[in-house]
């Protein structure tokens, strides 16, 4: 009977893993920007995949960086869009495969995190925030949150303290918006969506001024619940690794300085882990984990 027991118990297991015909393959993403914006920006890229996966995709925005990884445990999310840091958060609860990275002109598979002021402030850099608004992204980003909390955290700055008030734009597209509407006076941002939104034109260059700029981190993967088919996951990767030769141009449209996806392996972000590391397991479990 037990033997029947667990038989059963590895069969539901397998099933539950495997996509089959008439499946949904759903791709969760870090909100990078509007929720409709994503969709509509990503939506030649879901129709790529459905033709050579023969497979209905779903893409599917956050709310934030927390709900990614609670929905990706429950099997709710087959693949999931990471931040660097999401990513090392999120493997920490659950078996994870990374697959995939973007190779970007000029930077290859890198990007920085950025600080940005109003050019028309006296906020010229970072000695100068102390009583200001500021900015973040989101708790769960790397780039608008971690590496800046990380250099605030190096100075022994309590950011509770130390600013007027912390505000989250919930999104890497708003925090410029924000600091030119005057909601805040300085904010951080990832370098692909600043230079991003000057590229499409939604923010002009000329009115913002860079006052801090972190050290390389390595570009936001593409990972697989590991339980999720292997077979699936490895179409997956081949379809992206391919996109680039099959839909140029509307790859171009999602982001003109993307030129191709590439293959990437976990310990391409032990760098990452390291600052998991220094910044402890209950920094990680406050901000990326929890969703109180």
């Amino acid at each position: 009977m037990l033997r029947k027991i667990f038989l059963f118990l590895i069969i539901s297991v397998l099933l539950a893993s495997c996509k089959g015909e008439g499946d949904t393959l759903k791709i969760g993403m870090i909100p990078l920007k509007t929720k409709e914006e994503m969709l509509e920006e990503y939506k030649p890229i879901q129709m790529y995949l459905q033709d050579k996966l023969n497979l209905p995709v779903e893409f599917v925005v956050m709310e934030s960086y927390v709900e990614l990884v609670e929905e990706m445990k429950i099997g709710n999310i087959d693949i999931g869009y990471y931040g660097a840091f999401s990513y090392i958060a999120a493997e920490s609860e659950m078996e994870l495969t990374p697959l995939i990275v973007e190779q970007r002109k000029g930077t290859g598979i890198f990007y920085q995190s950025l600080i940005l002021s109003s050019r028309d402030s006296n906020i010229t850099s970072i000695d100068e925030l102390e009583d200001q608004n500021f900015a973040f992204v989101d708790e769960g980003s790397t780039s608008g949150f971690v590496l800046p909390f990380a250099l605030f955290k190096s100075r022994s700055v309590d950011m509770e303290q130390y600013f007027n008030k912390i505000h989250y734009s919930g999104s890497h597209g708003q925090v410029p918006e924000d600091i030119k509407n005057k909601v805040v006076d300085a904010g951080a941002i990832s370098s692909i969506q600043y230079n991003d939104l000057i590229e499409k034109g939604k923010i002009e260059e000329k009115n913002f001024d860079i006052i801090w700029k972190s050290e390389d981190i390595p570009s936001s993967p593409y990972v697989a619940n590991s339980e999720l088919d292997e077979d699936l996951q490895h179409k997956f990767t081949d379809a992206m690794l391919k996109i680039h030769l099959e839909i140029p141009n509307e790859l171009k449209q999602l982001d003109s300085a993307l030129e191709k996806y590439v293959m990437v392996e976990s310990k391409d972000y032990n760098s990452i882990r390291n600052i998991a590391t220094i910044l402890g397991k209950d920094y990680m479990v406050e901000y990326f984990l929890n969703r109180e």
